[in-house]
């Protein structure tokens, strides 16, 4: 209200990405406490105009997992969530640990039950979002950042259910072994940081982080659904960008000074 922004008790240390439907908030999560790390999809309801006064964890991650990213509904109903690389045991470039479901998207409904692995063999599905009526979700993916001679592009994926692009024998620099796998639906450059997804009608809208800037600076580009050139929508910010959600004709941004920013497409 008035443009300030009220944290929420109980808010986790870390979240991944949010998704709202039929009155409940659910979150991808991580914290950190005395027992070591634990990674939840929460499940929010019975707003009040103040706090949420249901809250619970329909599913919890097993031991050794790596964090979960973005969610969002498919047309089927259930959710669809991105496993975090994590960063640790060599997972960002391989051989990777036995962390449970490592380099996949999963689904599971909206009680955290029929858990499935949609797709696999992606480094890091870090946000996805649904075109009205398809069941293949877009999703950004970052390259890695290690070794610094591999220098891998980033992407985004028009992911199917069954798909496997083949990370970590895959990495899509040059001399990959990616015969056989799937196809990345539009390659960016290295270190673009490709990160948060929003379709508004028939164009795809897609946050650039801009940790490398000035080379590849904080912006949100777009494109047609279809595929195609990438037009620079929104330009001049100050610190990396690292929200990005619509709602209507309206876009949000989200800025890391804590600023979100409101535009109409």
């Amino acid at each position: 209200k008035g443009g300030m922004a009220t944290k929420l008790a109980g808010s986790p240390n870390f979240v991944g990405g949010l998704a709202w439907r039929k009155s409940t908030l659910y979150v991808s999560s991580g914290t950190v406490g005395a027992s070591g790390k634990k990674f939840q999809i929460l499940a929010w309801s019975g707003w009040n105009g103040t706090t949420f006064t249901t809250k619970k964890a329909i599913y919890t991650a097993p031991k050794r997992f790596d964090g979960f990213n973005g969610l969002a509904f498919g047309p089927d109903g259930r959710l669809y969530v991105g496993v975090d690389v994590g960063l640790t045991s060599n997972n960002d470039h391989g051989p990777a640990n036995k962390t449970a479901y490592l380099y996949d998207i999963l689904s599971m409904n909206t009680s955290g039950k029929s858990l499935k692995v949609f797709a696999s063999g992606i480094r890091q599905p870090w946000q996805l979002a649904f075109a009205k009526g398809s069941a293949s979700p877009f999703v950004s993916n970052f390259g890695q950042d290690s070794p610094k001679s591999l220098n891998p592009p980033d992407s985004i994926l028009r992911v199917h259910k069954g798909d496997n692009y083949g990370f970590p024998q895959c990495t899509r620099a040059k001399g990959s072994l990616c015969k056989g796998f799937a196809k990345p639906f539009k390659y960016f450059p290295a270190h673009t940081d490709v990160g948060g997804l929003a379709i508004i009608g028939s164009r795809l809208y897609i946050s650039e982080f801009g940790f490398a800037a000035p080379v590849h600076p904080a912006q949100v580009v777009s494109m047609p659904l279809t595929g195609g050139a990438v037009t620079p929508v929104l330009t001049g910010f100050v610190a990396p960008v690292v929200g990005l959600a619509a709602e209507g004709h309206w876009l949000y941004v989200g800025e890391l000074t804590g600023q979100v920013f409101r535009v109409k497409q």
